[in-house]
């Protein structure tokens, strides 16, 4: 199947989609992972931050009521601040502080592609 002008790029549903997931999995990983402190109640508000963010930009690339890159442009905020956060908070569990490393550095990666995907769709929605 390829792609028409009257088809949307696909990019930016598929990567806030991960994107959300991972937002969920930083909401959960301050418990599952046995964490203290307060990077639990961080990866709480953070984690569902992303994963809200993200599946807005899911739902509607673009923008709906927000400019096209508002809501990716967050969860790039967001995904940033959750690699440093076990720094900010001195986290000494190892799983847990890689667990928000790898998570926001793949959240960064993916809102990316979706803050691109929203710019694209809103540069082929003004050129019609």
């Amino acid at each position: 199947m390829s792609e028409t002008a009257d088809t949307p790029s696909p990019i930016p549903v598929r990567t806030a989609a991960f994107a959300a997931g991972l937002g969920a999995w930083v909401l959960w990983s301050g418990i599952v992972l046995t964490g203290t402190g307060l990077i639990i109640i961080n990866n709480v508000i953070v984690g569902g931050l992303i994963a809200f963010f993200a599946a807005y930009t899911a739902g509607w690339p673009d923008g709906g009521r927000l400019p096209a890159i508002a809501a990716p442009a967050l969860v790039v905020l967001f995904g940033l601040w959750t690699v440093v956060a076990p720094f900010v908070f001195g986290v000494a569990i190892e799983r847990l502080l890689w667990s928000n490393v790898v998570s926001g550095v793949l959240v960064v990666l993916l809102a990316v592609g979706s803050v691109y995907g929203s710019w694209q769709l809103t540069q082929s929605a003004t050129s019609v």
